[in-house]
């Protein structure tokens, strides 16, 4: 059994909340009993799957949205000063990291307690075994440094692999920001990471210096990172009245997103993240300058929105491929494709857990504060496992325990 998740992205909480610790809890708990239900096979007999296999496909740190980035360091300079930036940073990640990769860790020591297979082919509880599991970790846009990280996180005491893709025999599974126009690198930083740093780790950092709702503000800063980047304006605008404490503050907290929107555009300019003379800048800046909810885009800035928030392909061939960055659309016709990214919002858009884009690419919203307040995640099951079904999704239940896509609703592998 092959069970992915992507997107924990933790941050050094300085500006941004690391997520809720009941997520990860719930993660385990659901990786274990879906291991479990993996045992049952197609003929309705019981037998202990042979491993479990755990992907953390990508962005699992975020060092990116972090006020330690906001002096005259970037992350995507290669000077000495911004791998020690970067260190310190993933040292300070660590301390919201480590519990919940430690519970990883324990898994590839102690295996995973399985039923074992008792007479007539049903599950006997009361005599478990141990189901060996391995566990990797993928680089993504958020941490591309996580393999370099080596010498500031103990990797390899933990049992933890780390790598950039990992090849199944049926199943290949990258985190698949190449795939996203706004990851593409001309010179200077991306787009994604100029968006990350010198605007949303700038506005966090302003409001958050405030006195008081420090932590309602980190959240909102958690939101906005967990969407879209260029679905800003639209969550802030519906966030608002969550973490602010009347009008007077709902206006300075958006006083202070277009100032940094502002200062963005100058330093995106100066950083040359974008080509076409700049248009790209300036077309999302004045988009980005919209926080009304209802607010939609003129049509210029909304053809410029759509081709940056369009993935390209991200596979082809027979192979699935699961990734956890891109959204809708990704995928060429003749790829299958299962994506844990977060999917683009609109204002007319029901913010539905599952949204089944064209080519049969199927993805679950990943954001915390912007879809179900569960880590994004899906069991993928090898021959004859769970039932016969080809996978089904994790932690797919909202804060009352409501399942939203019952188990084995997604035939992801009949999707093409």
């Amino acid at each position: 059994m092959l069970v992915v998740t992507a997107n924990w992205a933790i941050p050094d909480g300085n500006v941004c909340a690391p997520p809720p610790r009941g997520l990860f809890e719930r993660f385990f708990t659901d990786v274990h009993r879906a291991a479990a239900r993996a045992g049952f096979r197609g003929d309705g007999r019981y037998r202990p799957v042979d491993r479990v296999v755990l992907v953390l496909a990508g962005d699992t740190f975020d060092c990116l949205v972090s006020d330690r980035w906001l002096g005259g360091v970037r992350p995507w300079e290669r000077r000495r000063e911004a791998a020690a930036r970067r260190a310190d940073l993933f040292r300070a990640a660590w301390k919201h990291a480590r519990r919940p990769l430690l519970a990883a860790a324990r898994l590839a020591r102690r295996g995973i307690a399985v039923p074992s297979a008792g007479p007539h082919g049903r599950p006997a509880p009361t005599a478990p075994v141990a189901v060996p599991v391995h566990v990797v970790m993928l680089a993504g846009d958020r941490d591309p440094a996580v393999e370099r990280s080596a010498r500031a996180l103990p990797w390899g005491r933990l049992g933890i692999g780390v790598g950039n893709v990992w090849d199944g025999e049926a199943v290949r599974v990258v985190h698949g920001a190449a795939a996203d126009p706004l990851a593409t690198r001309d010179t200077g930083p991306t787009l994604l990471e100029s968006l990350a740093v010198d605007l949303l780790a700038r506005f966090g950092a302003a409001v958050v210096a405030q006195p008081g709702s420090g932590d309602r503000r980190r959240r909102l800063v958690r939101g906005l990172a967990a969407g879209h980047p260029l679905d800003m304006p639209l969550l802030l605008g519906k966030f608002l009245p969550g973490v602010t404490d009347g009008a007077a503050q709902e206006a300075w907290v958006v006083d202070v997103w277009r100032r940094s929107v502002e200062r963005w555009a100058r330093e995106a300019r100066r950083w040359g993240c974008a080509a076409d003379d700049h248009g790209a800048v300036d077309a999302i800046a004045w988009w980005l300058d919209r926080v009304e909810p209802e607010a939609r885009p003129r049509p210029a800035a909304n053809q410029l929105i759509d081709a940056l928030a369009t993935p390209l392909p991200v596979c082809g061939g027979q192979a699935l491929t699961v990734a956890g960055h891109i959204g809708p659309g990704a995928g060429d016709t003749a790829a299958r494709v299962v994506c844990l990214g977060p999917p683009k919002m609109r204002p007319d858009q029901a913010r539905a857990l599952r949204r089944t884009g064209p080519a049969g690419v199927s993805c679950i919203q990943a954001g915390h504060a912007v879809g179900p307040t569960a880590l994004p995640a899906i069991a993928i099951f090898e021959a004859g496992e769970g039932g016969g079904r080809a996978s089904e999704w994790l932690t797919a239940r909202d804060a009352g325990g409501t399942e939203h896509v019952p188990p084995g609703a997604v035939p992801i592998l009949d999707a093409a």
